[in-house]
C-alpha cells in the first residue's frame, strides 16, 4: 500500500511499537480481534491530534494507512468497523486507556515535531489509497 501523508514517517515507528508492545502485554489474554481493535484505538489516539481539525475521510484514511502497516486489508477493516464485544471485565476500560495514551503520545510528537494547520493545508487527501467513501464507514 503506497500512502503519503505528511507525518507517516513521524507516526510509522510508533505505530510499530506500540503494536509490538500490545501483542506482548494482550495478545495471551483477549481474542485476536479484541488486540486489533485496541491497536486501532490506539492509532486513532494517536492520529487525533495532528488530525481531528482536519476532514474526518482524511483522518479516517490516515489510521487505516497505520493499521494496515500490521494487519491485513480484512483484520484492518475489522478493527475499524466493529467494536468487539469484550471477552473480559477490563477490556473496555483498557480500549479508553489506551485512546487516552495514544492521544497523549500523538500530542507530544505534535510538540516535537511542530505539525501545524500550514501541514494541514499542504495534506492532499487524494494521495490517500481509499476503498470505498471513508466518510459512510467512519459514520
Amino acid at each position: 500500500m503506497d500512502i503519503q501523508f505528511p507525518e507517516f514517517e513521524i507516526f510509522a515507528p510508533k505505530v510499530e511499537v506500540a503494536w509490538t508492545a500490545l501483542e506482548r502485554q494482550y495478545a495471551s489474554r483477549i481474542t485476536g480481534v479484541e488486540l486489533d481493535h485496541l491497536f486501532a484505538c490506539l492509532v486513532f489516539g494517536l492520529t487525533s491530534p495532528a488530525y481531528a481539525e482536519r476532514e474526518p475521510a482524511l483522518h479516517f484514511d490516515v489510521c487505516r494507512a497505520l493499521v494496515a502497516m500490521r494487519l491485513p486489508p480484512d483484520r484492518t477493516d475489522a478493527a475499524l468497523y466493529a467494536v468487539p464485544e469484550p471477552t473480559q471485565p477490563w477490556v473496555t476500560s483498557a480500549r479508553e486507556l489506551i485512546e487516552s495514551q495514544g492521544a497523549k503520545m500523538g500530542r507530544m510528537l505534535q510538540e516535537i515535531h511542530s505539525f501545524n494547520n500550514d501541514l494541514a493545508a499542504d495534506a492532499d487527501p487524494s494521495a490517500l489509497s481509499r476503498s470505498g467513501n471513508s466518510e459512510e464507514k467512519a459514520a
